[in-house]
């Protein structure tokens, strides 16, 4: 595991410029999913939009009503995922400066299946879905396609087998849940009868070469507060209380600017190519969809070999709301803009399950959730 110091790096060269910030009067929390009250993502969510606030040095209004209009008050919203356009403009969200996270025009392009193309011009697709899009960024992903109906998803089995064993991934899964590594196409059949009514059709699935000796990297971009910072780093695994290796946090390299200034900075080799990987998808998408508005932009990019040895890196999904390295980013953000001159630093979070945490880690969750048990969510921000 990598390891889990936060140190802070002064460099006497020019930071990169602050954005002119948009001040709001107030900072809320806002519910998308419908998890439990008492779960450990409603209590991270909160405690996010806290910080958030703290750094906007203004007041933290709580959780936003489900069914609460526009107003007058200037609202800043941490939304605990990406919004359509239409509940954006309900809450009075005008653009990426408005929230913590991001606003797309269509639901599937806030999902991993929007990574990889469809088997065939003629498969079904939702309304508003680009195959050209989808197949230009298979320079910048790993080799996997999307379906949306059984048949489809059956076809692109079939196709990408010939490479190795391959993984279905549901766009609903989070944290590396709601994926199977498939033995066969028995598999593949047994796992789609499995799926609620209508979820291929509403959500779609993604079929992706499985990889070995796999790492995995973070690389993003987050606007808040009148700052803009990039990063890049690895995630740690950890296993849930069944044994299953899960998300366990993640260990951040970051520094003031952009995507763009980062993959043109001096990288490690491999990180390069995971930068350059996830800077190409961002451009690519939001040339596609200039109506994308995202504040906060998140990509997992891994790096592994298939069967044949052969060694590919690419985006295995983009993430535009708060996520499991958000707490490590905004630790960032404080410290950049309580220190003017700092312009990198290195950050990490962790997620442990039925074991507490180190002795001066920041806990931002400790308790046990009605769905995982119990579990310690903390991130540690000292210099060295």
């Amino acid at each position: 595991m990598v390891a889990m110091d936060v140190t802070l790096e002064a460099e006497a060269a020019r930071a990169a410029p602050v954005l002119a910030p948009s001040m709001p009067e107030q900072v809320l929390a806002y519910a998308v999913r419908s998890g439990p009250e008492d779960g450990h993502e409603r209590a991270t969510h909160e405690w996010i939009a806290r910080e958030v606030a703290e750094l906007f040095d203004v007041a933290y209004g709580g959780m936003a009503d489900r069914q609460r209009q526009a107003t007058r008050a200037t609202t800043y919203y941490v939304p605990d995922d990406t919004l359509c356009s239409d509940a954006a403009a309900a809450l009075g969200i005008d653009g990426a400066c408005d929230l913590l996270g991001g606003v797309v025009p269509l639901p599937f392009l806030a999902t991993k299946v929007v990574v990889h193309p469809l088997v065939a011009a003629d498969a079904a697709q939702p309304p508003g879905w680009s195959q050209s899009l989808a197949l230009a960024l298979r320079s910048c992903t790993l080799p996997g396609l999307s379906a949306f109906c059984t048949e489809d998803a059956m076809r692109a089995h079939a196709r990408l087998a010939d490479g190795g064993r391959t993984r279905l991934k549901l766009p609903t899964g989070i944290g590396g849940r709601g994926q199977w590594l498939l033995e066969s196409a028995s598999d593949l059949a047994r796992h789609l009868a499995a799926l609620p009514d209508n979820y291929l059709a509403t959500h779609g699935v993604v079929l992706e070469r499985h990889l070995e000796r796999v790492v995995t990297y973070s690389v993003g971009e987050t606007e808040c507060a009148g700052m803009r910072i990039a990063y890049h780093g690895t995630q740690a695994l950890t296993e849930d209380r069944e044994g299953r290796e899960v998300y366990g946090g993640s260990d951040l390299r970051v520094q003031r600017g952009g995507l763009d200034e980062l993959a043109a900075s001096r990288l490690p080799p491999r990180a390069g190519v995971a930068v350059r990987a996830a800077r190409d998808f961002d451009r690519a998408i939001r040339q596609a969809y200039p109506d994308l508005r995202v504040s906060r932009r998140n990509y997992d990019v891994a790096c592994g070999v298939d069967a044949q040895g052969q060694a590919f890196c690419g985006v295995l999904e983009q993430s535009w709301r708060i996520g499991g390295a958000t707490p490590a980013e905004l630790a960032a953000l404080r410290a950049f803009q309580r220190e003017p001159a700092l312009t990198r630093l290195h950050a990490c979070t962790r997620e442990l399950h039925g074991r507490p945490a180190p002795a001066g880690a920041e806990v931002y969750y400790a308790g046990d959730d009605p769905r995982l048990g119990p579990l310690v969510k903390y991130r540690i921000s000292h210099r060295s």
